[in-house]
Parts: structure tokens; sequence; C-alpha cells
């Protein structure tokens, strides 16, 4: 009869304080959704600062290709290219042909 009546009780106490409960796994709930999410914007963070370094390296680098680019598009190079290499040379004046567009 004992067990009964501590039974009663104990379900009573519980039915009235069902809300007590209930709010504090509400609170145990979001404060896990809030170490989730912070440990997300940890990883996002440090994934943007891999991006934001790959993005230096690659301007880094295009910077230097037209760097690159200019230092051998430079008129006296490739005229030397030219004179050297393919063994050409300037036409003369009496060679140069006109075409007129009718």
């Amino acid at each position: 009869m004992n067990n009964i009546s501590l039974h009663r009780l104990i379900f009573r106490d519980w039915r009235e304080q069902i809300w007590l409960g209930l709010m504090l796994l509400a609170c145990i709930i979001s404060a896990l959704v809030v170490v989730h999410f912070a440990h997300l914007n940890r990883q996002l963070t440090i994934a943007q600062d891999g991006l934001y370094q790959q993005r230096d390296q690659l301007d880094i680098e295009w910077r230097n290709l037209i760097l690159e680019q200019r230092a051998l598009a430079e008129h006296s190079r490739v005229e030397e290219i030219a004179r050297n290499k393919l063994q050409m040379v300037r036409p003369a004046a009496e060679q140069d042909i006109a075409v007129t567009v009718p």
C-alpha cells in the first residue's frame, strides 16, 4: 500500500512539474544547438580563410604572368627573335606594296 501511494505521489508531482521538465529539456536542446552552430561557424571561417589565401596566391601568380607576358611581348625582343631565329629582314621601301580597297 505504501508503494502505491508513493507511486501516486511521484506521478502527481511529476504532472505538476511537467512544465519545469519541458523547460529544462528545451534549455538543454537549445544549448546543444548553439554549440553545434558555433562549431559549424568555426569550420566555415577556417574554410573561408583557406579560400582567401588561395585567392591571394592566385592573384600573385596572375600578376607574375602579366609581367612575364609584357616582357615577352616587348617590340625589341620580338624583333630580335624575328631577325636571329627566323632570318627575317625589314623590307626595303621599293618592296612595299600598297593595297587599296575599292
